[in-house]
């Protein structure tokens, strides 16, 4: 098959996957994101369905984050001018972000209003999402790893992975901070250091170099872990160029700042738009070589990409697929089931629980009219080298042969829920999911407690033999 091309991704391409549905044989099934240890002789004796991780905060991340509101107040102190207005100010902020986003100023928080109302709604709202993803990711860091966080703001993801994993707090660590607004980045390190010392009275041996550079400019040495909340939603879209030619320029930036074996995390709001961004992106680190680690509980084809379709052109996959003497090519995987045929296929996004948020947050947003029943976001966690090969380990289809698949393979179908519940005719509680079948529902029996949104699953029973008719989802009775 020919080589990937800018002439394909120009045209939104993503891999075509291999053998046709219905081929049992060609749909292995992928572990990933999963600790090693007690967890796989659990799974010798697993139920229909068991809960293996959560999107939710830890308790030790909001016990954390009480402190957050102080560390704010005390490190960029409230104006008296600005107290009066800080309501309008938020309001006026977020609808700035939720409106017109091709053509907000790329330095929107240069002005004392707007950066104080982002400290002190955004921030927070932001800490939250990240600390739901964080808590729980499967991920080390070794002493003195560097980590590069684009488009850092006030320190968002540093205060978040402080707030998340007490495990980093006596590990030295060096975070290169990139943000094009200077003052941003100066408030986020004293908030960073206060939060620290109300928190638990120390700093961590983290050294934070705060950088006014924007995405692409160059830092001193290369990441094992490249971090990046919120960006790209704010200038990705500004390019014309299709779908796929800009998801892979951005994915070879990104690889461009990380080690061999280092691991990047993204995170963007959740809205239609950013999910067809990670859909793309994640089939773009792919084709670079770096597989999924999370959301995803599969390396295959992404079952929920929003707008996206492909990054290889449909002939060329043709070929691939019809000569089987063709030599073995990454792009060539099993195939998944996909939603019935619309415009906008569904996009990977998930909803937590703001009601966990502590109360103060979720008073600051009552009062500026901006109440939140979930907080929404979109993610993808990749990784290649030796990252990208966890202690499970995810079967890898261009070295293995079948045989060596199937033995690798685990003995139920990981799933990570997506949908909030809804209504099923029979009665039962139905929620879509991803899993290495693909585009997937989960059906819960009557009166069962459905799952949370983010929530990954090991589910041993086989799937009913029809597909759902409505939408194309193959059915796990769990």
């Amino acid at each position: 098959m020919p080589p990937l091309s800018a002439e394909g991704l120009a045209a939104g391409f993503i891999p075509d996957f291999g053998a046709e549905l219905g081929d049992e044989d060609a749909i292995p099934r992928y572990v990933t994101n999963v600790h090693p240890g007690p967890r796989q002789a659990q799974r010798r004796a697993a139920p229909a369905v068991r809960p293996l991780e959560i999107l939710a905060p830890s308790t030790e991340s909001l016990r954390a984050l009480e402190s957050l509101q102080a560390a704010i107040d005390e490190s960029f102190p409230l104006q008296a001018k600005h107290r009066d207005s800080l309501r309008g100010d938020i309001r006026q902020l977020w609808e700035e972000l939720t409106s017109d986003r091709e053509y907000r100023s790329v330095d929107y928080l240069g002005t004392p209003p707007a950066l104080s109302a982002y400290l002190r709604y955004f921030l927070p709202w932001n800490v939250f999402r990240l600390a739901s993803i964080l808590s729980n990711a499967d991920f080390c860091l070794p002493d003195n790893a560097v980590i590069i966080d684009i488009g850092s703001g006030p320190l968002t993801l540093p205060i978040a992975l402080w707030a998340s994993r007490p495990e980093l707090r006596d590990v030295p660590l060096t975070i290169y901070c990139m943000d094009r607004v200077e003052r941003a980045l100066e408030a986020g390190k004293a908030i960073f250091e206060t939060f620290c010392l109300r928190a638990e009275g120390r700093l961590p041996p983290w050294r934070i170099e705060l950088r006014k550079e924007s995405f692409g400019g160059s830092l001193p040495e290369r990441a094992h872990l490249l971090t990046s909340a919120n960006v790209f939603n704010e200038f990705f879209w500004k390019d014309r160029a299709p779908l796929g030619e800009r998801a892979l320029a951005t994915a070879r930036s990104l690889l461009g700042y990380l080690r061999a074996d280092g691991s990047l995390f993204i995170m963007e709001p959740g809205d239609p738009r950013s999910g067809a961004f990670i859909s793309a992106l994640r089939a773009a680190l792919l084709a670079e070589g770096a597989a999924p680690l999370g959301p995803c509980p599969h390396a295959l084809s992404c079952p929920m990409p929003g707008i996206f379709r492909h990054l290889l052109p449909p002939e060329e996959t043709r070929v691939a697929k019809g000569d089987p003497n063709a030599a073995p090519s990454r792009f060539v995987l099993p195939p998944v089931a996909m939603p019935k045929k619309r415009d906008k296929f569904p996009w990977c996004h998930f909803g937590i629980d703001a009601s966990k948020a502590p109360a103060w947050l979720e008073a600051v947003s009552a009062e500026a009219g901006l109440p939140k029943e979930r907080a929404v976001l979109s993610y993808i966690w990749a990784a290649r080298g030796a990252s990208a090969r966890p202690a499970v380990g995810i079967p890898d289809p261009l070295r293995s042969s079948e045989r060596e698949r199937r033995a690798k393979a685990s003995k139920g179908i990981l799933v990570r829920v997506v949908s909030e519940p809804f209504a099923l005719p029979d009665g039962s509680a139905g929620q879509y999911a991803c899993s290495s079948l693909g585009y997937t529902l989960v059906k819960r029996p009557r009166g069962e407690a459905p799952f949370e949104s983010g929530a990954l699953l090991e589910v041993t029973a086989a799937p009913l033999p029809r597909n759902d008719e409505k939408s194309g989802a193959i059915v796990l009775p769990s």
